[in-house]
């Protein structure tokens, strides 16, 4: 267990400490001579069960709040220090306001110096912090009256910090974190970092990153809790000597992450809270200092809710960082004006990989409540059983630093479908399941209904009818898996319902059979639609309505207005342009006109229909003609296309 200080400069932080754990904090030469403490001290107590509890003696000075709050980072206690003397002071309020929004989980407090005042004066300052307090998070604390230069009050408190630390075992992570704190060189063995391990946990041997870097380290020896160790565990201060980095590529603020656990963003989504005594509100936009760890960052806050959050109130936001950092989800950070003077709000972290587009939406909104909830797997299983947006689970449970197979064998009911998206499997809950579904369905039954004579509807166009929510990768793996079970169907480009044909009239079918033999036995130039109908004896306008029908089909492909090639006749002629393309690897228009018998125009027309496919592509020669333009070619872009045999049906 580490078990923090707070409290005013020259409140009795450090001989508090001294007292407890019989170790000077305060190392550091310039601290001994200015009296005060200006960087964070460290000290362990042990008791006669060889339990070890730490201290983190954080400075009172407001100028080295910044160092409070890094100071904080993986408390599990907070011990409030205020002396008897001068009572409640501007920097104690900073502090607990400082502990209260880092979700430190408990606290105790300590009057200092009751020597120093009668016992009248002592519980009269007991009473003011206790009601202060009481006004926090934090409620109804344990208050303890000390002396400690003589002594007075030392053990009960160093006894009643024992029993919590009992009391309160820290919460089991997956993957290590640490937030380093101290860098130094241990002569003889090599760089050196100190910090407190926030999740997981850690062997001698183990590969580490760090995280600024993105440098893979391994830990050479361990130091936790002020004893040699072969393993330091969450809920630990612990001192760890690296082999792989210089001291150069290693700073204060890093961070020593598992390796499969360095995942860095520069935008979260958060909920922030403002204190009740905050002497303004946080403006939409506004910039802020963000500390996380023992880091801070510039950063820009977009409001989710409301154009401004009072004081008092909670609200969600996007953080937009200058830099990326590694966040984990219900990380706790604290806001801090620009000049680092005034502690603005805290903030949970929500979700490490939040959207840019559509974050203000009720149903973004809806997911940001959710992620607040205490457990991972509640989390997780309400997503599950309500979102309508498939989860990324393995993405979900790295973000919160679980192990994923436990966050399943946590759900109320079982996944309903999954699927994989580059590379990542997306799990579907029966709502969603049900849901998407149904939408899809009924919007393709829409479609049907009001275009009865259309083959069907592009898929991006079915997403952005039925579940314009999706992602378009999303959405095409949940179309691909209904035409796999036969719920819908794909005909070339269109999405139909099984059951949905185009058909013919009877007249049409009539009109059919007399001009689709006379479009074949002209080869390669079919006539066009008003020598069709003359040859007939039919009306333009009902032969072309016939061949736009058939053309959706992909029975005949349309070249130009009002002319119609049958898909054998386009076969044949891709076959003569394969042929060219094998002998010159590259064709010219003058090559394709003379192997086809085609004129010039209609050559051109043939392959630009090829490039619109997507059969051939244009592209410009360097060399040129007598009269100085650039020669036309095509080249082969896809040679699956036109590969049938011709014949009058596809």
């Amino acid at each position: 267990m580490i078990i923090g200080t707070a409290g005013h400069i020259d409140h009795g932080k450090t001989s508090l400490v001294k007292a407890l754990t019989g170790v000077d904090a305060d190392r550091l030469p310039e601290e001994k001579a200015r009296g005060m403490t200006i960087d964070l001290g460290f000290a362990y107590a042990p008791n006669e069960l060889n339990e070890i509890i730490g201290f983190v003696d954080v400075p009172g000075h407001e100028k080295f709040v910044h160092t409070m709050a890094a100071g904080a980072v993986g408390m599990d206690h907070g011990l409030l220090v205020v002396a008897a003397d001068d009572g409640i002071m501007p920097q104690t309020r900073e502090h607990l306001r400082i502990l209260d929004l880092l979700g430190v989980a408990g606290l105790t407090v300590a009057i200092t110096k009751s020597d120093m005042v009668d016992d009248v004066r002592a519980h009269q300052v007991r009473d003011e912090v206790a009601r202060h307090v009481a006004q926090t998070r934090f409620g109804n604390v344990a208050c303890h009256v000390v002396s400690s230069r003589q002594g007075l009050g030392v053990q009960a408190l160093k006894q009643a910090l024992f029993v919590l630390a009992v009391e309160q075992p820290p919460e089991r992570a997956k993957h290590f974190r640490l937030a380093i704190d101290r860098v130094f060189v241990v002569k003889g063995l090599g760089v050196a970092v100190t910090g407190a391990v926030i999740a997981g946990q850690v062997r001698v041997g183990d590969a580490l990153t760090l995280a600024h870097a993105g440098l893979e380290v391994r830990v050479r020896s361990i130091h936790a809790q002020n004893q040699n160790a072969d393993v330091a565990t969450v809920g630990q201060r612990c001192g760890l000597v690296l082999t792989g980095v210089e001291l150069a590529q290693v700073q204060r603020g890093d961070w020593l992450l598992a390796p499969q656990f360095n995942r860095q963003t520069s935008r979260i989504d958060c909920l922030l809270s403002v204190p009740a005594d905050s002497e303004r509100a946080l403006k939409d936009g506004e910039r802020v200092l963000l500390h996380h760890g023992c880091d801070h960052v510039v950063a820009r806050l977009i409001l989710l809710e409301q154009s401004e959050l009072l004081p008092g109130h909670n609200g969600f936001a996007q953080c937009v960082l200058e830099r990326a950092l590694p966040f984990c989800w219900h990380d706790r950070v604290v806001l801090r004006d620009g000049s680092a003077r005034v502690t603005l709000a805290g903030a949970q972290v929500l979700d490490i990989a939040p959207p840019v587009r559509a974050r203000k939406t009720p149903e973004r909104l809806d997911t940001l409540k959710v992620l607040c909830q205490a457990s991972a797997g509640d989390v997780i299983d309400t997503l599950l059983r309500t979102s309508l947006v498939p989860l990324a689970l393995e993405q979900w449970a790295s973000a919160m630093n679980r192990d994923a197979r436990e966050l399943v064998a946590q759900l109320s009911e079982p996944i309903a479908v999954t699927l994989k998206v580059a590379q990542v499997d997306l799990v579907f809950g029966t709502r969603a399941q049900t849901t998407l579904a149904e939408r899809l369905l009924t919007s393709l039954q829409a479609f049907h209904l009001a275009e009865p004579d259309e083959p069907g509807v592009a898929l991006e166009r079915l997403r952005r009818m039925a579940l314009p929510f999706l992602d378009v990768a999303v959405f095409k793996a949940w179309a691909q898996y209904q035409i796999d079970t036969g719920a819908i169907a794909l005909t070339g480009s269109f999405a139909h319902m099984p059951e949905h044909r185009i058909t013919l009239s009877a007249a049409e079918q009539i009109l059919w059979q007399k001009i689709f033999p006379k479009m074949l036995e002209q080869g390669f130039d079919p006539p066009w639609v008003r020598d069709l109908a003359l040859s007939v004896q039919a009306s333009e306008e009902a032969l072309r309505t016939l061949l736009k029908k058939q053309a959706r089909t992909s029975l005949v492909v349309q070249l130009v207005k009002d002319l119609f090639y049958p898909y054998a006749t386009m076969v044949a002629l891709a076959n003569v342009l394969r042929e060219l393309l094998q002998l010159h690897g590259a064709v010219s228009v003058v090559q394709f006109r003379d192997a086809s018998g085609l004129g010039r125009k209609r050559a051109i027309q043939v392959l630009e229909a090829f490039d619109r496919i997507g059969l051939t592509r244009r592209v410009v020669a360097n060399e040129r003609n007598g009269r100085g333009v650039e020669k036309d070619h095509r080249i082969l872009r896809n040679a699956g296309l036109f590969v049938e045999a011709a014949s009058g049906e596809r």
